[in-house]
């Protein structure tokens, strides 16, 4: 099995801007992924999700491009879920809904709005890569929380 340090002082985005240096004097916490419960490495993910889009929204100059998580109890089941999108997905998915509702006539297509979204999905792709090409401990930030949701699907999810 891989071990994979988390450093949440030098990825934790939440406490400093990326762009300033970090001493590593300052490191609070040297966690071992390879060594969290599966309880641990959820909330890890969250912890490091947030930050991610925390410093994402602030950066991408468009409140339509924003990530926006919340509690979505999904369809067959009243426990909530962690949902995580986009803005404009929603947005997406709000107008198919009314449309459904004011032609009633078909299906309402809620899963697969790629085509509606397009022109956002790439802008949203190009700010991301400009975040990771400027902001090295954004692209890490990144790494650690792919890393965190393979350990979790090692853990069997």
């Amino acid at each position: 099995m891989k071990n994979f340090l988390l450093v949440i002082s030098l990825l934790y985005l939440g406490q400093a801007s990326i762009a300033q240096d970090v001493n590593q004097s300052e490191i609070e916490e040297i966690i071992v992924i390879g060594e969290l419960t599966k309880p641990a490495v959820r909330a890890q993910i969250i912890r490091v999700e947030n930050d991610i889009y925390r410093f994402y929204n602030a950066r991408n100059g468009n409140t339509d491009l924003d990530i926006v998580c919340s509690q979505v109890a999904l369809t067959g089941t009243l426990i909530p879920q962690r949902v995580c999108e986009p803005v404009f997905w929603t947005k997406a998915r709000q107008r198919e809904i009314r449309d459904f509702i004011h032609d009633f006539s078909g299906i309402a297509e809620l899963e697969n709005l790629s085509e509606e979204t397009t022109q956002e999905t790439e802008e949203m792709n190009r700010v991301y890569a400009e975040l990771i090409e400027n902001y090295p401990s954004f692209a890490e930030a990144l790494l650690v929380l792919a890393d965190l949701k393979a350990r979790l699907e090692e853990l069997g999810n």
